[in-house]
């Protein structure tokens, strides 16, 4: 398709971050487009919490959603919104504060966009659904929500939540199983999943890398990756660790990340008697996560709910193996056992061990996973959306057109 007809169109991008997989998509997409704005809301509590003694509000704020360096073309807005971890109306009534807040930002930046396209369904998409009529462009939503997260949405009584998924475009969801559900929603909903950062994963030579972080290259490595919290299923990946160290005493366990139940994780392993072949690293600089993915002999997600789950394919682009438990997301990923194990959920521990075991002892083509995941790089994924967007514009034009004749 003609990318060259976003060459002189501006984008407008409503998200509720700058950083990870929606600054990876844009940085790359601004490439296509003479402008992009990207309107990043976050909870300006937050940026004032940290002196108070509340919780609940860490990594919502402005440095933690926003990264400052862009492309050239592209501006970063930074929406604030104000409203306590606890309140419980913040669902029905932050929608109208995040549109009111974009549409006064807006008024300061005098572009002519062409198209909006909105990350989250709320509140990023009812903003989307009240700039689209405002504006008259069309507006096309990314559904990002793990499995139990979507579940949620679909059974609530917010009409705004619709509204958003009713007057997009085009609504893409980032897994295939879910766009049926989507479609009683919309005529228009496609599959365009995640991707990863070529910048930041590519294969080494595992020796190297394990050199590097100053561990043996002979000594079994699991490695996970998350925020830690429960949702994530780290404590069972622990219990399932005593069942892998029956058959390999010398397995080792590394989970990087940071989260709220650190302190659990360090307890339950002490009582679990795995605390000396077990590493809570903390926050992983990108370059060090990378020598990480690379030293590992399998990369275990033991998440009980994805949307998607790029973190398994940052791991198969250093050519190494995952274990995952279906959760929404691992079984589109892991499509086959040339690249992976996929085993029923997070609490079956010995499942999970075993499907450990199995991956430390298999003999890998490192070569077919790594080819594997270079099918979902940022790259590649950003082609397709460009694509949809050269549609959505076509078939707006077509609209204008058959309107006025």
């Amino acid at each position: 398709m003609d990318h060259n007809r976003l060459a002189d169109k501006n984008l407008l991008v409503i998200s509720h971050g700058y950083k990870h997989f929606v600054k990876s998509q844009v940085d790359i997409l601004a490439e296509y487009f003479n402008t992009v704005h990207v309107c990043v809301r976050y909870n300006g509590f937050a940026d004032v919490a940290s002196r108070l003694p509340i919780d609940g509000a860490t990594g919502f704020g402005k440095d933690a959603k926003i990264d400052s360096e862009a492309p050239d073309n592209v501006r970063v807005i930074g929406t604030p919104l104000w409203y306590l971890p606890w309140d419980v109306q913040r669902e029905h009534l932050l929608g109208r504060q995040h549109a009111r807040k974009v549409e006064n930002q807006l008024e300061s930046y005098p572009v002519s966009f062409d198209l909006i396209h909105c990350h989250m369904s709320w509140t990023a998409g009812y903003v989307g659904a009240r700039l689209k009529a405002a504006l008259d462009i069309p507006y096309v939503l990314t559904v990002h929500a793990n499995r139990d997260w979507f579940e949620t949405q679909l059974q609530s009584e917010n009409e705004r939540l619709r509204e958003a998924w009713t007057n997009a475009d085009r609504l893409i969801r980032v897994n295939r199983r879910d766009r049926s559900k989507l479609e009683a929603y919309n005529d228009d909903v496609v599959h365009i999943s995640n991707g990863y950062d070529t910048d930041v994963f590519e294969r080494l030579d595992s020796d190297d890398a394990c050199d590097r972080l100053g561990i043996d290259a002979d000594t079994p490595l699991v490695f996970a990756l998350g925020t830690l919290k429960p949702r994530k299923g780290f404590q069972h990946l622990m219990h399932a660790m005593t069942r892998v160290h029956e058959s390999e005493p010398d397995a080792r366990l590394v989970i990087g990340g940071q989260g709220r139940v650190r302190d659990e994780l360090e307890s339950l392993a002490e009582s679990l008697g795995i605390a000396d072949r077990t590493d809570l690293l903390g926050y992983v600089e990108s370059e060090t996560l990378n020598d990480w993915m690379n030293a590992a002999d399998v990369f275990v997600l033991p998440s009980y709910s994805e949307s998607f789950g790029v973190v398994q394919l940052e791991a198969m682009a250093c050519g190494t193996p995952v274990v995952a438990t279906e959760n929404g997301g691992s079984e589109e990923v892991i499509a086959s056992e040339e690249y992976g194990l996929l085993v029923d959920g997070p609490e079956a521990h010995d499942e999970l061990g075993d499907a450990v075991v199995t991956a430390l002892r298999r003999d890998w083509d490192a070569d077919a996973i790594e080819s594997y995941a270079n099918k979902f790089t940022w790259e590649y994924v950003c082609e397709e959306i460009a694509d949809l967007y050269v549609d959505v514009l076509e078939a707006t034009r077509k609209r204008t057109l058959a309107a006025v004749q």
